[in-house]
């Protein structure tokens, strides 16, 4: 099944930006708003980003040959190269955070290790299936801060760019994969299972992570930051709370991602944020 079944509208496509980050210029150690919980958050996540990209390319390359369909073909080149864009800029900025006194490295060897165990015992349904799970949550994250930008407002200039081209790319290629895994395996109950297993993991590697970056600065945050943090994720206008709203369509059978309408926060999205389309390197 090609996507050209699913009734969605796919008028752009999806190319790979290479983006030049100035990831050399000083940093606030904790830029969202000086409050370490959800700047750690955000470190954790950076830190997932290199090997996890590179293991959603590996899912996909698992069934890119026995793939005939040229309008998926193109997409999954199109997904591959921005997926390697994306572990690329996000080593650089890990290393700049790692600079600031964090163990980032630490943290990508225990990732590293993670993604050799999947490799090994997850067979290649389900390495896919988990690459489904991860875009879907990533494309509601960047949803989020696309509809939000201000939220972004005080954050360090070379992390504000790159979450934004991070986001619109991740909403560019957000059924790639999926695409894929309806096409070569297509079994409802373990995309739904899989997603509840690796949400829960993911958490609770995020959680592992920031308690590691904390413990290192030796920095136990404040009650006013806890209070901050709990708004910022689960508040009226949480990030999280808005995520739940998607994850709770990904269950739907018959579920695909372009049901999800965020084709209005990528169209022309250079107009709206000139300062990170500027670095694009041509």
């Amino acid at each position: 099944m090609s996507q050209n079944n699913h009734n969605q509208p796919r008028p752009f496509e999806i190319k790979p930006r290479r983006m030049a980050f100035d990831t050399d210029a000083p940093m606030n150690k904790y830029t969202f708003n000086n409050n370490s919980l959800v700047s750690t958050f955000f470190y954790a996540l950076s830190a997932l980003f290199p090997d996890g990209e590179r293991f959603f390319i590996h899912s996909v390359r698992n069934y890119q040959n026995e793939i005939d369909d040229p309008v998926l073909l193109a997409q999954i080149r199109g997904f591959i190269g921005q997926e390697a864009h994306h572990g690329h800029s996000h080593e650089g900025l890990n290393k700049a955070i790692g600079d600031m006194g964090f163990p980032m490295q630490e943290i990508t060897g225990r990732l590293q290790q993670r993604v050799a165990m999947l490799k090994k015992h997850l067979g290649r349904g389900r390495q896919l299936a988990l690459t489904v799970a991860m875009e879907h949550f990533t494309a509601s994250m960047a949803e989020f801060l696309l509809k939000n930008p201000e939220i972004l407002d005080n954050v360090d200039l070379t992390i504000r760019n790159m979450l934004i081209w991070h986001a619109v790319e991740e909403i560019e290629h957000k059924a790639v994969a999926f695409d894929v895994f309806r096409l070569k395996v297509n079994n409802e109950r373990m995309r739904k299972r899989v997603m509840v297993i690796s949400m829960f993991s993911l958490f609770s590697r995020i959680a592992y992570y920031q308690f590691l970056l904390l413990k290192a600065d030796r920095h136990f945050p404040s009650l006013k930051e806890w209070v901050e943090a709990t708004r910022f994720f689960w508040g009226k206008k949480g990030i999280l709370r808005d995520n739940l709203k998607s994850m709770r369509q990904f269950f739907r059978t018959g579920f695909h991602p372009w049901d999800i309408d965020q084709q209005y926060l990528i169209t022309d999205w250079q107009q709206r944020h000139p300062e990170v389309a500027a670095l694009q390197i041509q």
